[in-house]
């Protein structure tokens, strides 16, 4: 086959499409992934063949003239996140729509593998009748938005001389452990979730044997607002936990914590999947990314989220009994703290965060996920 995937232009939305990509590889098939053209060099890393596709996205023209204050809704509040959430992704997808269409036409591409926020991809399978396989980045959180998010795509489809797009695809291919996944979604396939990260090393500090308190805030946050205050705020607050606290920042936004409590570890580049193994708890924003990551490992976690599929990851860490989570908005230190003391002592807490890992583990991995994509790309 000749498989065709569509991102946006995030690292937390492709990276997880990484594994699953290169399982068609080796199986034989063909492999190119489409996105904007600064993100082409993200594509290439991984070893895999980019499309440069149309132009470059502005993320911020989309939320301009509102304020992002992450401990207050802004003018308008859900309603006006979601309208400026969907510009964003539509305007992301109008960009690169045109080249996606002719590169599924003219290679031709007999399949295509698109993540839930990446709306080209399922509108030229659309467009050229071939099937389109939907692939979430963690807990799928976006089914249930649906009558309020996809109305909001119009000028997409109509851009296309399509009346509408499913999409959803022709399927959904599911990279969730099911206890942690929101409940009464439609069918999906089961897969395994393999962390990628990139390119990584483990420094020989990661082996030391060392009690670890992993603290991280993504990088799209930081991006969003210019800011990793948050972050600051968190740090502060668990100076003096049993244990040492790891803090895990792209060396590109390292600059803007400026002095750090004492005791504290810069991990830098050193990634989630090699990290968190060496940790016993970790605390973060609720990204899909470090979220899922964690449940990989059998880590358990303290979510404290801002927005969006955040607060949703963060329901579902509380419910299945995976980790704790407070909204950002009403957080205090004490808070903090206490949820960390609990997370390390608590082993019911740490039992379930096992079973989740195992329950991951258990479930088809890429590669025999590979069959399915291939019956449905050759019908």
């Amino acid at each position: 086959m000749r498989v065709l995937f569509t991102t946006y232009a995030a690292a937390s939305h492709y990276y997880p499409m990484v594994p699953l990509a290169w399982a068609l590889r080796l199986a034989g098939h063909e492999v190119r992934v489409a996105a904007q053209p600064s993100f082409a060099p993200r594509v290439a890393e991984a070893g895999l063949q980019p499309v440069a596709a149309g132009a470059d996205a502005d993320p911020g023209a989309a939320w301009r003239g509102l304020d992002l204050g992450v401990k207050g809704d802004p003018a308008g509040g859900a309603g006006e996140r979601t309208a400026r959430t969907m510009t964003m992704f539509r305007l992301a997808a109008e960009a690169i729509v045109d080249d996606v269409v002719a590169v599924a036409r003219e290679w031709p591409a007999d399949l295509v593998v698109f993540e839930p926020r990446e709306y080209a991809g399922p509108a030229a399978a659309e467009l050229l009748g071939i099937p389109s396989v939907r692939l979430p980045y963690g807990i799928d959180h976006t089914p249930p938005r649906r009558d309020a998010e996809w109305p909001l795509l119009a000028p997409l489809w109509e851009r296309l001389g399509l009346a509408s797009v499913d999409a959803a695809g022709t399927a959904t291919l599911c990279p969730c452990p099911p206890s942690l996944q929101v409940p009464d979604l439609p069918e999906q396939w089961p897969m395994r979730y393999i962390p990628h990260n990139g390119r990584s090393h483990a420094p020989a500090w990661t082996h030391d044997g060392e009690r670890r308190v992993c603290v991280t805030w993504g990088t799209s946050m930081a991006q969003a607002s210019g800011h990793l205050e948050p972050l600051e705020e968190l740090l502060g607050a668990l100076s003096g936990v049993d244990g040492e606290v790891v803090l895990a920042v792209d060396p590109a936004q390292r600059e803007m914590l400026g002095d750090l409590p004492p005791g504290v570890r810069v991990a830098g580049g050193v990634p989630l999947n090699l990290l968190l193994p060496t940790c016993a708890a970790v605390v973060h924003q609720g990204g899909a990314g470090t979220t899922m990551t964690a449940a990989a490992c059998g880590v358990p976690q303290f979510v404290v989220p801002v927005k969006g599929d955040q607060l949703v990851n963060a329901e579902r860490v509380s419910a299945r009994g995976v980790g704790l989570s407070v909204p950002y908005a009403r957080l205090d230190a004490a808070e903090a703290r206490e949820a960390v003391r609990v997370l390390l002592g608590d082993p019911r807490v740490r039992r379930a965060a096992r079973e989740v890992a195992a329950e991951n583990a258990a479930q088809p991995g890429p590669a025999e996920a590979v069959a399915t994509l291939a019956e449905l790309g050759t019908r």
